[in-house]
């Protein structure tokens, strides 16, 4: 890229510099090149440049150049398509995200806040529904589930001793409830991959995991299917 680059400087400077050598040849000189191309020009003026144009190659050669870089430098993207695509893209975020924020305290999780539905018993309850039971308190395990843009997918949290936890993701394609197959499922925490598993049966375990802050990402063939953001506190 930068090759390239050069390259068109020098076109460029070579361009300027024979303009402004050769000042008796009716060429065009540099400011009045600069007008053109910015649209300052009055309309004989422009009219004159473009004839000069059509006849002189070498003019032909300079104004060219400016008008390949020149639409890369001035260009910008209208702020409501900006706007438009945050939206879209913070949409899609959305759909793919399943977010768990727990407590590990004594062996029994505590649910502060999370965007799946809970296993209570053979119950799945939405988490408003269990505050409104004043039901937050689960020992040894929990299972959250959550039907996400593409996906159906089961987070099970087990405590361990001296604080450790397991962590169980089970995927499964959400329109046919099959497994899904060949999932890459990659445990992060930060900018850190700390584990990361190809999946044949639509299941992967992760022990011995520290409470902390965690993002579990699956993927197929490259492609984002569902996102698990974990906290999980002492």
């Amino acid at each position: 890229m930068s090759g390239r680059f050069e390259k068109a400087a020098r076109v460029v400077y070579r361009g300027w510099k024979n303009l402004s050598a050769d000042t008796s040849g009716g060429h065009p000189d540099e400011e009045e090149m600069a007008c053109y191309l910015e649209g300052k020009s009055d309309a004989s003026q422009s009219d004159k440049i473009r004839e000069h144009v059509l006849k002189c190659d070498r003019c032909a050669e300079y104004l060219g150049v400016h008008l390949k870089i020149e639409p890369h430098l001035s260009k910008e993207v209208p702020a409501d398509l900006l706007e438009k695509a945050r939206k879209m893209v913070a949409a899609c975020i959305r759909d793919n995200v399943l977010e768990i924020f727990v407590r590990l305290k004594e062996g029994a999780w505590e649910i502060i806040q999370t965007g799946g539905d809970v296993l209570v018993g053979q119950e799945l309850v939405p988490a408003p529904v269990l505050r409104s039971r004043q039901i937050n308190a689960f020992k040894e395990e929990i299972s959250i589930l959550k039907d996400l843009r593409e996906a159906r997918i089961l987070v099970k949290l087990e405590s361990k001793k001296k604080k450790n936890f397991s962590l169980m993701v089970d995927i499964k394609d959400k329109r046919g409830k099959r497994i899904s197959r060949n999932l890459r499922v990659s445990l992060l925490k930060g900018e850190v991959e700390m584990e990361s598993y190809v999946s044949e049966n639509g299941s992967s375990i992760f022990e011995d995991v520290l409470p902390g802050d965690y993002k579990v990402e699956a993927s197929k063939h490259e492609r984002l299917v569902a996102i698990i953001d974990l906290k999980v506190k002492t």
